[in-house]
């Protein structure tokens, strides 16, 4: 209510502005006055704009316009509507945009007193008549040509420049109809080109890693521009080229300076608030991406794609790897998971099994409709440490379903530290106890170990010694305690974990802590090839039920 109310008297004080500045005879406040709130609804500015009791004045000869030039008084046709390239130099005949006339009662008188104005303002690229302001309203756009001759074009009001936009006849405004849906393949050379050949020139960002942090915003970023454009057909998505390089960066900033606000568990630090990308390298990747739409991407060609992404980020030494798609719905599908339950992956990486949940939830109920996007966004929940884990999690599961809602970055291990470094997390939607599934495949290793003091503070008891002190232990162990602690009395976690766990002597003391915790369902056979070019582990996808 406060929001409409601000936004209701931010109206009321626009229209006061123009009222106060235009003329009280009818053409004014039939025709000018409402095309003045219409550019200001495209994101015009009044400060660059002469119209009403101060239109802007063209010279009616050459010798006028030299008697303007040495700034004497001179003669002009007053124009209706001026508008230029920036508050700053308005005023400037170098840095007119575009001149509207409404004046004349028919298109012909109307058009070619506009053609005059233009032969008298040779800067100025595009002149407009129109007698209407409704934005379907048929209107007549002349153009000037790089030769200097004009070019006549019908249109409508609607077309009007845009801030930002190039002015010329060959400008297409593309709509969301317009856009797109790539092939696998195509999405996959996109990809491979935003990273190939316009990522690695940024000369802003260098390390690889910050690279791909930055392209997972713009991706984000465009799924947003996608969303809204979706929701408002008639209007270009913001994600899109304007003039220059500089113009498209301007507008892709700020909107990323807005869109962060409404994801402040991705983009929780500074850095991650922030485009660091030069305007060029921006300018290049709207220009790569602007056409495609990504909403109704297959699941399969998304992952491709983002694949192609995360595998570039990935460090084979951190234990991180792709989880295959047939090794996921296998998984999914042993869990049985129904209506009821309330499912989170504690490292869900690009979020595969989360994915997997929503479409089978979608194969098992055909005529859910919209209602599976309202149980995604209320039952789905994930937890990534790595930055651009988490972006693509979000991307996918925008596309897929927008169960993106409560997959945030944390570390589900260390839960001491979320207060002072996660405290979203901290909002009591990831509590212990309240989740009836948790399916996952955490990072494992011999090398990957969480030390005895970490897993103290974390209370993973798994870690403890026949002494009862806390030993370094393989992440992977602790995850399967942390599991443990987020399931409800009956829940079921999904888990995959190597093999020697559970059947190297070694590991006794695994055993003797799951007996009284965990109830085991299912042990599922994963082959070695699976996870090939990564680890050489034999791996199983495990099926417990939490029994106390």
């Amino acid at each position: 209510m406060a929001m409409a109310k601000a936004n209701k008297e931010v109206s009321n004080d626009l229209d006061s502005a123009i009222q106060k500045r235009i003329k009280r005879n009818p053409e004014q406040q039939i025709v000018v006055g409402p095309l003045v709130r219409y550019l200001c609804s495209l994101g015009w500015a009044l400060d660059q704009m002469y119209f009403g009791k101060g239109e802007w004045r063209v010279p009616k000869s050459p010798s006028e316009a030299s008697k303007r030039e040495k700034k004497q008084s001179y003669e002009g046709f007053p124009c209706d509507i001026a508008v230029f390239d920036s508050p700053q130099r308005i005023g400037d005949p170098r840095h007119l945009l575009f001149l509207i006339e409404c004046k004349q009662p028919d298109e012909k008188s109307g058009v070619q007193q506009l053609e005059t104005y233009l032969a008298n303002e040779p800067h100025v690229p595009l002149g407009v008549w129109a007698n209407n302001p409704t934005a379907s309203s048929p209107a007549v756009f002349v153009y000037r040509r790089k030769d200097g001759t004009l070019l006549r074009k019908r249109k409508i009001v609607a077309d009007l420049p845009r801030p930002g936009e190039r002015i010329s006849s060959k400008t297409e405004r593309v709509t969301y109809n317009d856009l797109q849906v790539p092939t696998t393949e195509t999405f996959k050379r996109v990809v491979d080109d935003l990273l190939d050949r316009i990522v690695m020139i940024d000369s802003n960002v260098n390390r690889r890693e910050d690279q791909l942090d930055q392209l997972c915003s713009l991706l984000l970023l465009k799924l947003e521009s996608d969303k809204r454009a979706k929701a408002q057909p008639g209007d270009p998505p913001f994600f899109r080229p304007l003039e220059s390089p500089h113009q498209t960066a301007l507008q892709i900033r700020r909107h990323f300076n807005s869109f962060v606000n409404v994801y402040p568990d991705v983009f929780a630090t500074d850095k991650d608030r922030e485009l660091r990308f030069t305007d060029e390298t921006i300018n290049a990747a709207v220009e790569e991406l602007h056409k495609l739409q990504l909403l109704d991407l297959g699941v399969s060609t998304v992952s491709l794609g983002f694949q192609i992404l995360r595998s570039a980020a990935l460090k084979q030494g951190e234990g991180q790897f792709f989880t295959p798609g047939e090794v996921i719905e296998a998984g999914v599908k042993l869990l049985q998971i129904g209506w009821d339950d309330l499912v989170i992956d504690p490292a869900c990486g690009t979020g595969g099994f989360l994915v997997q949940t929503i479409l089978q939830m979608q194969q098992r109920y055909p005529k859910i409709g919209g209602e599976l996007s309202k149980w995604a966004q209320t039952r789905i929940f994930g937890i990534e440490k790595d930055a651009i884990g988490v972006k693509l999690t979000k991307a996918i599961m925008q596309i897929v379903g927008d169960g993106s809602a409560h997959c945030v970055r944390g570390d589900s291990i260390r839960t001491h530290n979320w207060d002072r470094d996660f405290p979203h997390l901290k909002n009591g939607q990831f509590e212990d106890g309240r989740f009836s599934v948790v399916v996952t495949n955490p990072p494992f290793g011999t090398n990957l170990r969480v030390s005895a003091e970490d897993a103290r503070l974390a209370r993973l008891d798994i870690a403890k010694n026949g002494s009862g002190q806390y030993r370094d232990l393989e992440i992977g162990l602790l995850f399967l305690n942390r599991a443990y602690d987020l399931l409800r009395r009956g829940g079921r976690v999904g888990i995959v974990l190597p093999e020697t766990y559970f059947f190297s002597p070694q590991y006794r003391f695994v055993l003797s802590w799951l007996r009284p915790c965990l109830k085991p369902l299912v042990v599922a056979n994963i082959p070695m090839e699976a996870f090939q070019g990564f680890c050489r582990a034999k791996t199983n996808f495990y099926v417990f039920e939490k029994i106390k």
